[in-house]
């Protein structure tokens, strides 16, 4: 050993305890070690990924309020990557209560902010009601319109001015014959006066009325056809209110037929997609 120790200049201790490991193993290999203790238990870290929308110090601050060793922010931080938890924007979807669930599936049987939130999900969890951020309904925009459309063609877009009303809003409903009629719950379209019209219409066999579930913008085509239209108008960078009007215009006239069409299309996916969830939120870039 003191021959080898003044060959490699290693200390003695190093020497004999290699020899040593040779002579109990076979090999020189570096034994398996068990490493450092976890700082957190494994029910410790559950509890992190319980909520999914707290940063790292106010889940560090939850942990430690129960514990006498206290973890870091780093440790908190290193537990939620480590269980496929990573930081993402949520996704914004119409605010759904357990009643709007049960509307939802009820209406397959009958009729066959800017501000972004982040949360963590893994892959193929972004629609769990604790990954969305609810919405709900509320005005905005500087130019109001109302419009409609039937398989591969558009009605007329009707500009508001002031503020719409169960009158101004009947004065649009000039409808043909043969249509289902679908639009969604704002209290001006279940007014009194509109529904009866729509319930004369229906049993003179004009049109078919179909009632839609509430905070469900996802069942209702033309909610497609709008997105479709607001990219299109701001890339058009509209100066003004007028401008605005008329870019509207011209763009929903120039809306394709192949575009309608496709929207239409999509509907038995989205019902099916809707139906799987239990009413619950679905994934629409997936539809």
């Amino acid at each position: 050993i003191r021959a080898v120790e003044t060959r490699i200049t290693v200390a003695v201790s190093t020497v004999s305890f290699i020899i040593k490991r040779k002579s109990e193993t076979g090999a020189n290999f570096d034994r398996k070690r068990s490493g450092r203790p976890k700082a957190t238990t494994e029910s410790e870290d559950k509890f992190l990924r319980v909520d999914r929308r707290l940063t790292g110090q106010p889940l560090q601050a939850q942990l430690n309020s129960g514990r006498s060793k206290q973890v870091s922010v780093s440790t908190v931080k290193r537990r939620l990557p480590a269980a496929g938890l990573t930081g993402r924007v949520a996704a914004r979807k119409p605010l759904l209560r357990r009643q709007n669930k049960t509307k939802r599936l009820a209406w397959f049987e009958i009729f066959g902010s800017s501000r972004r939130i982040f949360v963590r999900h893994r892959a193929g969890e972004r629609m769990l009601p604790q990954c969305v951020a609810s919405t709900v309904k509320h005005g905005g925009g500087s130019v109001m319109i109302w419009g409609c459309f039937a398989g591969s063609r558009v009605g007329d877009l009707f500009r508001v001015r002031g503020t719409l009303n169960q009158n101004s809003y009947h004065s649009m409903l000039q409808l043909g014959q043969g249509f289902i009629f679908q639009q969604d719950n704002d209290p001006k379209q279940k007014s009194k006066l509109c529904q009866n019209y729509l319930v004369k219409k229906e049993e003179a066999g004009k049109l078919e009325n179909m009632e839609r579930p509430a905070q469900s913008p996802d069942l209702n085509p033309i909610e497609l056809v709008w997105d479709e239209i607001d990219r299109r108008v701001k890339a058009k960078q509209p100066t003004s209110a007028t401008h605005l009007w008329e870019l509207l215009q011209q763009t929903w006239e120039e809306l394709s037929e192949d575009s309608l069409i496709s929207v239409v299309e999509r509907m038995p996916r989205v019902c099916s997609a809707v139906i799987s969830a239990k009413g619950g939120y679905f994934d629409e870039s997936t539809v």
